[in-house]
């Protein structure tokens, strides 16, 4: 993980490697409320949906939420996470950068992978008007389970 950041151009700290421990040690979807609260909950409080993904007691570092908050945006902007703006009014971070399409269950509030087998496609980008330089595709199907 140590490395994994400074190849990301970041000094990792002792906060930097507690949230990377969370969100990069396998794939994630979460917010940064959710990953405050893995860093400062004890694993066995941590909500059913997230508790596997919680730090060992051991590796916790004492983390305030802007400090949480200020992190995953380095991260993100170091290419390391992907911001998922899901219409919720909280970006949920990914941690597979890539780009590539999830669905959001409306009922639970969680983002998903869509599997690799559903295809979603944009058409048409080459009759956008001249000059606009496109940052970003966000593709989110949002689901109810029936």
């Amino acid at each position: 993980m140590v490395q994994r950041l400074r190849n990301a151009g970041l000094q990792p700290t002792r906060q930097r490697l507690a949230v990377a421990q969370v969100m990069l040690a396998r794939p994630t979807h979460l917010t940064a409320d959710e990953v405050l609260k893995l860093l400062l909950a004890p694993a066995s409080s941590a909500p059913a949906a997230i508790k596997n993904k919680a730090p060992d007691a051991d590796s916790r570092a004492p983390i305030s939420r802007a400090t949480v908050y200020a992190t995953l945006a380095q991260f993100a902007q170091a290419g390391l996470l992907r911001e998922l703006h899901t219409g919720t009014g909280a970006v949920v971070y990914d941690s597979n950068p890539t780009l590539h399409p999830h669905w959001i269950d409306l009922d639970s509030g969680q983002v998903h992978d869509l599997p690799p087998e559903v295809a979603l496609r944009v058409d048409g980008l080459d009759k956008l008007p001249a000059g606009l330089q496109i940052e970003d595709v966000q593709l989110m199907l949002r689901a109810r389970r029936t």
